[in-house]
């Protein structure tokens, strides 16, 4: 009986052990697959964002090497100028692209919701599609009339989602094509904005089996030579994301030749105060006006940035005083006369002290002018929790780089004449 049980208990170990084999043997081939999978994966996304990162630093140099060439003829100088300025904005479009696709990785994508005007939203759109349409020939039709609303909304996303849509339809449509942008079965109940916001085209369409992968990270139909666009893939990932955060619900309907449309329900909160107003009384004052004559500290601890922020100010007039790290910026400051500087631009990662200690440091002077002068960050790191990261630090404003010089001006302004 013993001999009995212990050959069943040795079968028993000896089948476990066996299993176990084979579990461990199919675990570590899954464990290879997957392996195989995140590095083909990694590759092929090297790959494409290598080109769509290429695409446009070809142009910028070749524009430049052209440029450098052509100093003696103006008219050339300022078309390598633009075709550089549009390759530019088109790099910076794709790095905040994939800063966006890596948030929504790590699930941190988030809305920031404020009150805003509706039709504010709505014009900004129109004022970005109607050169873009006008300089490949496409007609574009949109939402005639004012809706005279306020919503509680991020407006910079809202935007963003329908920007990326009508982009891909202008991209997608022939020169001489259509593209409109309607808002349709609006209405406004329990404090709510309803609507569908649709945007048609009769571009070159899609297939049934691309728009499953539609709002996939870097898919791309590929069809033929004459139809390959240009574009990362980014774009539609970030709006399905943006939809769903605002809880909406996006449609599409495509065919191959016979363009697509895409419709998006949308219920907004109304909002119960009202927006932000813009800064007339700046606007209605030159710029020179207002900087020329104003002193400067700039922190920044890189040389090529410095001397460009240097250039951007001078234009207006405005002396500027560079300090390499925020322990400098700091002992510059605190050693200047009383109300001697007018603004501080402060950069954030800098070596020996970084621009939120320098702010603090400042802020906790014993002098008049240490709880006044605006401090201005100037940073690539402009997340809305950077941002609120800045106030917390004691600083009034943030610029986001690369700096768009009027901008810049901009916010010096509405500092100056709205101190704290």
């Amino acid at each position: 009986m013993n001999i009995i049980l212990l050959v069943m208990f040795a079968v028993i170990l000896g089948v476990v052990i066996i299993t176990a084999a084979i579990l461990v043997r199919r675990a570590e081939k899954e464990k290879q697959a997957a392996l195989r999978q995140v590095s083909e994966a990694k590759t092929e996304f090297l790959s494409r964002i290598s080109n769509d990162i290429k695409t446009p630093m070809n142009v910028i140099v070749g524009m430049t090497a052209l440029g450098m060439e052509d100093t003696d003829n103006p008219e050339k100088m300022a078309e390598c100028l633009g075709k550089i300025d549009t390759a530019g904005k088109f790099l910076m479009g794709l790095l905040n692209d994939l800063v966006d696709v890596s948030k929504i990785e790590m699930g941190s994508f988030r809305l920031h919701p404020k009150p805003c005007a509706f039709d504010d939203i709505i014009r900004s759109i129109r004022d970005m599609m109607e050169p873009a349409c006008a300089k490949k020939g496409i007609t574009l039709y949109m939402t005639e009339g004012e809706i005279g609303i306020n919503i509680m909304a991020d407006p910079m996303r809202f935007e963003q989602m329908l920007f990326n849509l009508l982009s891909n339809a202008v991209k997608f449509t022939a020169r001489g094509g259509e593209v409109s942008f309607s808002i349709c079965n609006y209405a406004t109940h329990n404090d709510m904005f309803c609507a569908d916001y649709v945007i048609r085209d009769n571009g070159i369409g899609m297939s049934s089996e691309f728009q499953e992968l539609l709002f996939e990270p870097f898919t791309h139909e590929r069809r033929d030579a004459a139809e390959k666009k240009h574009g990362s893939g980014l774009g539609l990932a970030i709006v399905r994301n943006i939809v769903d955060l605002m809880e909406g619900t996006i449609e599409v309907k495509s065919q191959v030749g016979e363009g697509t449309q895409i419709k998006i329900h949308l219920d907004v909160p109304l909002a119960e105060i009202q927006p932000e107003q813009s800064k007339d009384h700046i606007a209605s004052r030159a710029p020179e006006k207002i900087l020329s004559g104003k002193r400067v500290l700039l922190a920044e601890d890189q040389p090529m940035n410095v001397d460009i922020s240097r250039d951007i100010l001078e234009r207006k007039g405005m002396a500027v005083v560079s300090a390499e790290n925020g322990h400098t910026a700091f002992e510059t400051f605190r050693n200047s006369p009383l109300n001697h500087f007018d603004v501080i631009l402060m950069d954030l990662q800098m070596p020996q002290m970084n621009g939120f200690e320098a702010a603090r440091r400042i802020r906790r002077e014993k002098r008049p002018d240490a709880q006044i002068i605006p401090i201005i960050a100037m940073s690539a790191n402009d997340s809305h929790e950077d941002i609120s990261a800045c106030r917390e630090a004691g600083m009034n404003g943030h610029v986001a780089k690369p700096v768009e010089p009027q901008r810049l001006y901009e916010v010096i302004c509405d500092h100056l004449m709205n101190p704290i």
